[in-house]
C-alpha cells in the first residue's frame, strides 16, 4: 500500500504535495468494497483504507467498517486518520465507536486518547472530556484534511454551491 508510512498518525499533516497528490488520486479511483477490505486488514491498510473511505460518504458498508476499524484500532498508527474519517463522514455511530475508542486508548496507554477528545467534542452530545487546545488543534487540522479529500460533489452539496 503506497504512502500509510506518511499517512499514519498524523503524519498526514506533514505529507508533502506529491503525497498527498497520490492521495487524492487514489480517493478517486477506489471503489466501496476495496476500501471495506482495506479497513478489515491490518493496521498499514487500516491507514489507507481510513484516508480512501472518504471517496464513499454515503456507503452504509464503509461506514460500518470505518467505525469498526476505528473501535478495534490497536492506537496511534491508525486511530488518527481513524478518527478523522468517522467524523468526517458523519458515521451514525461516530460517538459510541470514538468512546470505544478512547476507553481502550485510556486503557492501552496507546497515545490517541486525546484525539479521541477532539474528535467527540466535535460530535453534539459528547460524553467525554472537552480536549487540551492541542489535541483540539491537531484534530482540526487532520479534519481539514479529510474535508478536501471527500468527493467534490459532496462538498458542493455540503455548501449548496453549484
Amino acid at each position: 500500500m503506497p504512502f500509510y508510512r506518511e499517512l499514519m498518525g498524523t503524519n498526514a499533516l506533514e505529507a508533502g504535495p506529491s503525497v498527498l497528490a497520490g492521495l487524492a488520486a487514489l480517493v478517486d479511483s477506489m471503489k466501496a468494497d476495496e476500501v471495506v477490505h482495506l479497513l478489515r486488514s491490518d493496521w498499514r491498510e487500516q491507514v489507507m483504507g481510513a484516508w480512501l473511505s472518504l471517496a464513499h460518504p454515503f456507503d452504509d458498508a464503509v461506514l460500518a467498517a470505518v467505525t469498526r476499524a476505528l473501535e478495534t484500532s490497536g492506537g496511534s498508527l491508525t486511530a488518527p486518520p481513524l478518527l478523522a474519517a468517522v467524523v468526517t463522514l458523519e458515521a451514525p455511530t461516530a460517538t459510541a465507536s470514538i468512546q470505544a475508542y478512547y476507553e481502550a486508548d485510556v486503557a492501552g496507554g496507546w497515545g490517541s486518547a486525546g484525539l479521541a477528545l477532539a474528535a467527540a467534542a466535535t460530535l453534539p452530545n459528547s460524553p467525554l472530556l472537552a480536549p487540551t487546545a492541542a489535541d483540539e488543534e491537531t484534530f482540526k487540522a487532520l479534519s481539514v484534511l479529510a474535508n478536501c479529500l471527500k468527493p467534490v460533489a459532496d462538498q458542493t452539496a455540503a455548501t449548496g454551491d453549484t
